[in-house]
């Protein structure tokens, strides 16, 4: 039961988020602004339940196929409780990104327009005779498109976001020298 998730998100998807969950509680908890504290732990639980199938092996069909592109903005996010939370996030997706089965490119800061500027969206292939279906998120929560039509500008929308972005490889230098960056920062307060 091979899957394909792909991502075109201004912060990291959630598929993608650090393991230590500091990161995931507490962008749930700024964004979920509707969320209870309860609902904000089951929610990063949620997150951490989606993000092992992307490396269990022993699942049916393998790890998911997941290729996030990622906003660089989203990797100097700033986090009140932890200065190490970004750090960890940043060696997480560095991590992931050495997957065969994951590809992370980041959008650079001086892109050229493209879809991905109007929001976060997932386009979830699962194998035969399920539909494709597109994960929409905003701040109430998500909802999710299908329909052939509508599905297939999403897929067009993302190979578009694709192309706009950093090449993988370069994506995970940016990735390791953003990460360098912050850790150099942090040595000097």
């Amino acid at each position: 039961m091979a899957h394909r998730d792909q991502s075109s998100s201004p912060r990291a998807p959630s598929s993608s988020r650090t393991k230590r969950w500091s990161f995931a509680r507490e962008i749930i908890a700024a964004t979920a602004i509707t969320r209870t504290p309860e609902d904000v732990i089951a929610l990063a639980e949620v997150r951490k339940t989606r993000q092992a199938i992307l490396t269990n092996p022993s699942r049916v069909g393998g790890p998911l196929t997941y290729w996030a592109v990622i906003h660089e903005a989203a990797l100097h996010q700033s986090f009140a409780s932890n200065g190490n939370v970004m750090v960890q996030q940043l060696q997480h997706l560095l991590d992931m990104a050495d997957l065969p089965n994951i590809t992370i490119q980041i959008m650079p800061l001086g892109a050229t327009p493209h879809p991905g500027m109007l929001g976060l969206f997932e386009v979830v292939r699962f194998p035969q005779p399920w539909p494709t279906v597109v994960n929409l998120e905003n701040i109430r929560g998500g909802y999710f498109v299908e329909g052939t039509d509508d599905v297939k500008v999403f897929e067009t929308a993302f190979d578009r976001v694709v192309a706009a972005a950093l090449p993988p490889e370069v994506s995970r230098e940016t990735i390791k020298t953003t990460m360098q960056k912050i850790m150099e920062e942090r040595k000097d307060q």
